[in-house]
């Protein structure tokens, strides 16, 4: 019965949730949400009948989730500069950059928290409110330092995408409280700023990257950025394309595909240790790891599940991976509620686990044909069970479908932890032994070089790919119901 309740609650908040991204844009009074709260708590007081005490669970479950995403709506912040928006002309605020600052070929990305602005009239004003500031790559930008900005403040808008989706940049942005944006920014460093444990792991991470580059040549050492690291514009916009016709663009932004491998090494290196040392040291890794790559949706989901797994191993418990699976999505949406409708990376991160989780078991045993060698059986089973779960949603926010997913999957996917394993031994040498660094860069570039060619090979078939028009989001309400369906009818859950 516990278990029921928690589940039905949890069901009501992530209903509450939703409800309020879909519908209401500006906090909702408080007494709708009173209002709920009475009737839940009059319905579950009133009755012995288990069915209508779980329905009443899930209304009181709905009245949190409205508070809580109320609590996250910031108008003051999101608002207080409209006015030099409308304007467009010039301003100079102050502010610390509070995210790592993002190389593109001809722009340098951050986000500051401001805390200052410097009027027309000279006048210094408190200004609290988030900008991504987008502005030259001459300077060697860090995490902590405090910038003096000047240039055209703007409100985020929507726009079409190439395959004729609207994207709410607006919401996107503002799923990390950010509320502007600054392009073509005049940008000096005020001050150096504090040192932090956030600026420590991205300068080693910097460190390492550069390594990376000065061993390993272009584009190959892009690829190993991204999937070691997770670094952003890694890649071209050409190759980014190619990635994403084949279906492999999971394995260079850092999904929980490239997380698992690392808390798999992680684990195995610390396996000698005693179990409270070794669980202690694992999460303090897990942690660091997920700072050190920006603890984006998906590597956050993938580090819960993965303390969850060191703390069954050191209680000696029954670890439920799907169970833990849903616990670590409402972790992260009670801690940010907008990332449950706004967010598709950590849609897709949540739906593509669940597949592999529920449905690998089924494919593999259709795929037992397969044979094991080069982890091809297991590449193919990963790939159809999550591309199942995923491709909805895929189709119509996206608009992309890969044809050739699975077989560029079975065909990569065997090399990834290998050149993982050696591109990070490549860069630790190099900052360690440098002698020794060549050698295993040799090898990390020809298996970084083999994946390279099997994505340009077939990129470039006719049919690798298909763009789908848009469509309503009934009929996706209506896969996901076939989906799940297919579930139960082939008893891969417990109904």
């Amino acid at each position: 019965m516990i278990v029921k309740v928690l589940s039905s609650l949890s069901l009501g908040f992530l209903l509450g949730v939703l409800v309020h991204s879909i519908f209401f844009s500006s906090p909702l009074g408080l007494t709708p949400i009173i209002l709920l709260f009475v009737f839940g708590t009059f319905l579950a007081l009133v009755t012995r009948r288990t069915n209508i005490i779980l329905v009443a669970v899930v209304i009181l479950g709905c009245g949190f989730g409205l508070l809580r995403f109320s609590a996250n709506l910031n108008p003051e912040q999101s608002q207080i500069l409209d006015v030099f928006a409308t304007e467009q002309e010039p301003i100079t605020i102050h502010g610390e950059i509070i995210s790592e600052p993002i190389e593109n070929i001809s722009y340098t990305q951050f986000i500051i928290r401001t805390d200052q602005l410097v009027t027309h009239a000279e006048l210094t004003l408190p200004v609290e409110t988030q900008i991504l500031v987008k502005t030259d790559t001459y300077t060697d930008y860090e995490y902590g330092q405090e910038v003096v900005v000047q240039g055209q403040v703007e409100k985020p808008e929507s726009f079409i995408t190439d395959t004729d989706r609207m994207f709410d940049y607006e919401s996107y942005l503002a799923k990390d409280e950010v509320y502007y944006t600054m392009s073509f920014a005049d940008t000096i460093i005020f001050e150096e700023g504090k040192g932090s444990i956030q600026r420590n792991l991205y300068r080693l991470k910097q460190k390492f990257l550069d390594e990376i580059y000065q061993l390993i040549p272009e584009p190959e050492s892009g690829l190993l950025a991204g999937i070691l690291f997770g670094q952003k514009s890694a890649l071209d916009d050409d190759w980014e394309d190619k990635f994403r016709i084949v279906g492999l663009m999971h394995i260079v932004v850092l999904s929980g595909y490239n997380v698992s491998l690392v808390i798999q090494i992680f684990t195995k290196l610390l396996a000698f240790l005693p179990g409270n040392i070794r669980a202690i040291l694992a999460v303090i890794s897990i942690a660091g790891f997920a700072l050190l790559v920006g603890a984006g949706p998906t590597v956050i989901r993938a580090s819960i599940m993965a303390v969850f797994i060191v703390l069954a191993d050191l209680l000696g418990a029954r670890y439920n991976i799907t169970r833990a699976l849903f616990i670590a999505g409402i972790i992260m949406v009670m801690w940010n509620p907008m990332i449950l409708y706004f967010d598709i990376s950590f849609q897709l991160s949540f739906l593509a686990t669940y597949g592999l989780i529920v449905l690998s078991p089924k494919i593999e045993q259709w795929l037992h044909f397969l044979p094991k060698f080069l982890a091809i059986r297991d590449s193919a089973v990963a790939t159809i069970s999550a591309q199942i779960m995923v491709l909805p949603l895929i189709v119509y926010s996206i608009g992309e479908l890969s044809l050739i997913s699975p077989v560029v999957n079975v065909l990569v996917l065997f090399a990834v932890p290998v050149a993982m394993l050696t591109g990070f031994i490549t860069a630790l040498l190099g900052l360690l032994i440098s002698f020794l660094a060549p050698v295993f860069g040799f090898v990390t570039s020809y298996l970084l070089n083999y994946q390279l060619w099997v994505v340009e090979v077939f990129a470039n078939l006719p049919f690798s790919h298909l763009t789908i028009p848009p469509f309503h989001w009934i009929i996706t309400l209506g896969l996901y119901g076939c989906i799940f369906w297919w579930i139960r009818k082939i008893k891969i859950i417990s109904v």
